[in-house]
């Protein structure tokens, strides 16, 4: 009987020098609240990953819209004003006709110092019923005369005899034949501004589309592109109706 009870001594004691694990024991409560902390950071990520990914989306946008938005439409205002007013002096030179007193500004002058310009040598206007020449310099007086002889305007200018430096050129009459030629140059003029040469409102329009073209740098337009061509293509359209509206108010008042 002593004997067990001393072997059982000495097992609590050899016992007592083995190291026991130590055991944590965690609350329900804490276990689930760290779960539920988990889960919000994850949501959290996910959602600060999408803001990210939208507010780049809406970067990338607004930089393309500003890439798209490549046609200046005030130096387009500019350049179709530029044709109007530079259509308007030509028809009315064109109205004018022979009764315009810068005809005589095509003529090329004999002078001493060689052939020279009309109006490097004399000025033109218009009074009562005669044009008058008045030359800088009374000794090209006849060359004048003889130019203007010479030219197809079918005039007839007579030195004033009490003034060597005064050409008087009467005013061909007004007829319906000249009123036909004088519209016939009108139309021809306003189809140059509208379509033809450099100063156009066409060659704008055609300057325009080529450099749309290659700032766009695609082969098909983007549905942004195609609204702002559409623009500028009304654009366009406004200024040929108002340069329409100028001819047919010339036209009318050379056949008045």
């Amino acid at each position: 009987m002593f004997g067990i009870l001393r072997s059982l001594t000495g097992l609590r004691a050899y016992r007592g020098f083995i190291p026991q694990p130590k055991v944590h024991y965690v609350r329900s409560s804490q276990f689930h609240t760290a779960m539920i902390l988990s889960k919000k950071a994850k949501v959290k990520s996910g959602a600060t990953n999408k803001a990210k990914k939208g507010a780049q989306v809406e970067e990338n946008t607004d930089a393309s819209s500003a890439e798209a938005s490549n046609i200046d439409f005030d130096d387009a205002n500019a350049k179709f004003t530029s044709v109007l007013e530079k259509f308007k002096k030509h028809a009315n030179d064109a109205k004018l006709g022979k009764t315009n007193p810068d005809i005589f500004d095509k003529l090329t002058i004999a002078t001493s110092n060689g052939d020279v310009p009309f109006n490097q040598v004399a000025q033109s206007s218009i009074k009562g019923r005669n044009f008058v020449i008045t030359v800088f310099d009374p000794s090209n007086s006849q060359s004048i005369v003889n130019s203007v002889l010479a030219s197809d305007l079918n005039m007839n200018p007579q030195v004033d005899p009490t003034n060597k430096s005064t050409l008087k050129v009467p005013l061909p009459p007004v007829t319906t034949e000249s009123k036909k030629e004088n519209t016939k140059q009108l139309k021809a003029v306003f189809e140059k501004f509208k379509n033809g040469g450099k100063v156009s409102l066409a060659s704008v329009r055609s300057d325009f589309r080529n450099k749309f073209q290659k700032s766009s740098k695609k082969k098909r337009l983007s549905d942004e592109e195609e609204q702002i061509w559409k623009n500028f293509e009304k654009l366009h359209k406004e200024y040929t109706d108002k340069l329409s509206s100028i001819y047919k108010e010339a036209e009318q008042k050379i056949l008045k």
